[in-house]
């Protein structure tokens, strides 16, 4: 049976549980055949007849675990939320509540945490951890909450890394942060384990010579109770995916698009045994108890008798509330082109976009294809504001979402809603919402999972759905995002006669046709095509030697002063995150200063305020970029191959976006190559990756351009 992600148990139906059931038997079974060590064979039997009965309390058990999971997981949640309904009472910040990940540590800090072998495992001491954290957190005597202790296993190392998930009220961020300071040492870094990890790039000092970095401390502003309780209460093991490009964990699973995986069978089951072990108070209990129960209980009670005598006045009164207006353009669209555009505050309409949002007035669907700066938005605002009803816009990137909506809404108050995972007051803006208050809803794929969402969505309007960047249905939508495809066609086939307008800079034919399908376009669905040429933008590529530093810096020097600082704005794509660091800490060597932006960048306001006011170099992953208009990029470099030329196209389109005389430069090597034809396991990324390699091999680069264009339309 194939091992695959075990999601937070609060989530897995009958079917899933009885499921991953029998998956613990496989595996159990499966070393108990292979193992030569008589000890460990007998503890695995042991084991394996107790799961046998579904109703044995053990936690090895995903029956009993789920069940115990759903008591806890109420218990958390009604914590969470009762909080934030009952601390202004007691004069409390209703914001202050966190979530904290703390790895076990070898002592205080400066020290490391502890990384267990899996055969050392189920000796480790969860007991005398516990009353070490206890004893830690009676020293935040304000505050209370629940912990959680938990074990993940980390392929760098070869080994389980027990840590706690803490849920803290009643105290400030900064008071956290600054007593956990004295504890615990903010991270750990750490070199690869050579003989857990294997790295496609052999020797590659961009990797292997790179520190991992591990967080020891992690602090998060609780911003949804439902994933914080069943996050709490997972009771199981997982394996972080560390299969990036260049950077790949022998035992890992098929299923690469998912972000936790678990281990292979004979570490799994060092976890269930270590599961079997652990009672539900070492799992998941409370700190500061007394606080928690009083507030909770006294406070519930004043708020209880506060509501009942403001129902039995309102009873008397006969008091309805007041009704919410509607926002005038969801009930009432605009008549005509030329008055949309004096409420959005433009001059003037491009020919081409005119004759798009002209041709939907009419007909169903479209897709069109411009390049950046084209105007693609004012197409599909100019027709929703023409139709009764809520326009639904997806965009891939959090910040592509709060970028557009805050631009509407200095054109006017409340014309557009961004609906994300960091939304605050996420109650009050839904009942907006389905009041009509708002015309533009912008939000992130993943959204489309939230039922409260869904239940107000399905109470409105919807006049269109617009998909934004729609080449990243194609280009995300197996690997990188695997909802993607499957929640975007749900979404239409819900709203059949919603109008839908796909947009995006490039789209070649195998993109336009998973685009048609995904979207559930007919076949025939017409495709407005602008002219994608940069003739301002030199294409060139380069065949590394060796490690390709030495032509990286010769590429740079022609942008640089005297002094190694940039006369102009310069980008360096990078596959994944190690080699962001890594390069920026080769650059730092050479004297030249460069900004870091990915994933995980903590300050990418910060990084992206300062690239926006001045010259400088900012390397960065694919999250940088998109959606971004800083006109004077005049060199775009990626370092690696590229698997995709429609989206190398959108990231090497930074550059000269004033029109100056730009370049786009593509590094790659033979490595890249063969790494990137072991990713490529279905038709179209194969015939994607065939173009990508064509165009790096090139010898006539006088055709480049003309191969690049005819490639991504």
């Amino acid at each position: 049976m194939t091992l695959r992600t075990i999601k937070s148990t609060k989530f897995m139906s009958g079917a899933e549980i009885a499921e991953e059931s029998d998956a613990r038997l496989d595996s159990l079974n499966n070393e108990i055949r292979t193992t030569k060590d008589n000890t460990h064979k007998k503890e695995l039997i042991e084991l394996r007849n107790r799961l046998q009965h579904h109703s044995s309390e053990t936690f090895a058990n995903i029956v009993y675990a789920s069940q115990q999971q759903e008591v806890k997981y109420a218990e958390i949640k009604h914590l969470i939320d009762n909080y934030r309904v009952l601390a202004k009472s007691k004069k409390l910040n209703p914001d202050d509540v966190y979530f904290v990940t703390i790895n076990c540590c070898e002592g205080h800090i400066n020290k490391k945490p502890y990384f267990v072998a899996p055969k050392d495992l189920a000796s480790f001491n969860v007991k005398t951890a516990k009353n070490t954290i206890i004893k830690q957190l009676r020293g935040l005597e304000i505050a209370f909450g629940y912990v959680a202790f938990e074990v993940k296993y980390d392929i760098r190392m070869g080994a389980f890394l027990p840590h706690f998930h803490i849920l803290i009220c009643g105290i400030n961020k900064k008071n956290i942060e600054d007593y956990f300071a004295h504890l615990y040492p903010l991270e750990y870094q750490f070199k690869l384990n050579r003989d857990t990890f294997i790295v496609s790039k052999k020797n590659d000092p961009l990797i292997y010579e790179r520190p991992q970095k591990l967080k020891v401390v992690d602090i998060e502003t609780v911003k949804d109770s439902e994933k914080v309780a069943s996050y709490m209460c997972k009771f199981k093991t997982y394996m972080t995916n560390y299969q990036q490009q260049d950077l790949t964990a022998l035992p890992y699973s098929e299923k690469r698009q998912d972000y936790h995986t678990r281990p292979k069978d004979k570490i799994h089951n060092y976890h269930l045994l270590f599961l079997d072990k652990l009672s539900l108070g070492e799992q998941v209990f409370c700190f500061n108890k007394g606080l928690l129960t009083n507030f909770i209980s006294n406070q519930a009670d004043k708020m209880a008798q506060k509501c009942l005598k403001m129902a039995k006045r309102d009873l008397k009164t006969g008091k309805l509330g007041k009704k919410a207006l509607n926002h005038a353009t969801y009930a009432k669209p605009i008549s005509t082109n030329k008055i949309v555009l004096q409420f959005l505050k433009y001059d003037s309409y491009k020919p081409k976009q005119e004759k798009i949002i002209n041709y939907i007035k009419d007909h169903k669907s479209c897709i069109v294809i411009h390049p950046t700066n084209f105007g693609k938005s004012l197409c599909y605002y100019a027709s929703a504001l023409q139709l009764k009803g809520l326009c639904i816009v997806i965009e891939p990137l959090v910040s592509l979402i709060y970028d557009q909506v805050s631009k509407l809404n200095k054109i006017h108050k409340r014309l557009a809603l961004a609906f994300t995972g960091e939304t605050k007051h996420k109650d009050k803006k839904l009942k907006r919402l389905k009041r009509g208050r708002y015309k533009f809803l912008y939000i992130a794929p993943e959204m489309l999972k939230n039922i409260e969402l869904e239940n107000v969505l399905s109470k409105l309007d919807i006049c269109m759905i617009a998909i934004d960047e729609a080449h990243c249905i194609d280009v995300w939508g197996e690997d990188f995002r695997p909802d993607y495809q499957e929640l975007l066609n749900k979404l239409i086939k819900r709203y059949p006669d919603t109008k839908v307008m796909a947009l995006t800079a490039t789209a070649g034919d195998i993109t336009q046709n998973v685009i048609k399908k995904v979207c559930n376009m007919p076949k025939k669905a017409k495709v407005f095509k602008g002219d994608l040429n940069r003739p301002n933008i030199k294409y060139s590529v380069v065949k590394k030697e060796d490690d390709g530093l030495q032509q990286l810096l010769d590429t740079l020097k022609p942008y640089l002063d005297k002094n190694n600082k940039p006369t102009t704005s310069i980008i360096i794509y990078c596959a994944h995150i190690d080699y962001t660091l890594g390069l920026q800490d080769i650059l730092k060597e050479r004297g030249i200063d460069s900004y870091v932006f990915n994933g995980k960048s903590e300050n990418k306001k910060e990084i992206l305020k300062k690239f926006k006011k001045e010259n400088c170099i900012v390397i960065a992953t694919s999250a940088f970029g998109m959606g971004i208009d800083k006109p004077d990029v005049h060199l775009v470099i990626h370092f690696e191959g590229t698997y995709n030329l429609e989206m190398y196209y959108q990231e090497s389109g930074r550059a000269g976006r004033d029109g100056e005389s730009s370049k786009a430069v593509l590094f790659y090597c033979d490595r890249d190559i063969e790494r990137m034809k072991y990713f490529a396991k279905n038709d179209t990324t194969k015939e994607k990756l065939k173009l990508a390699i064509d165009y790096m091999q090139m010898t006539n680069n006088k055709k480049r351009r003309e191969f690049l264009l005819n490639s991504i339309v």
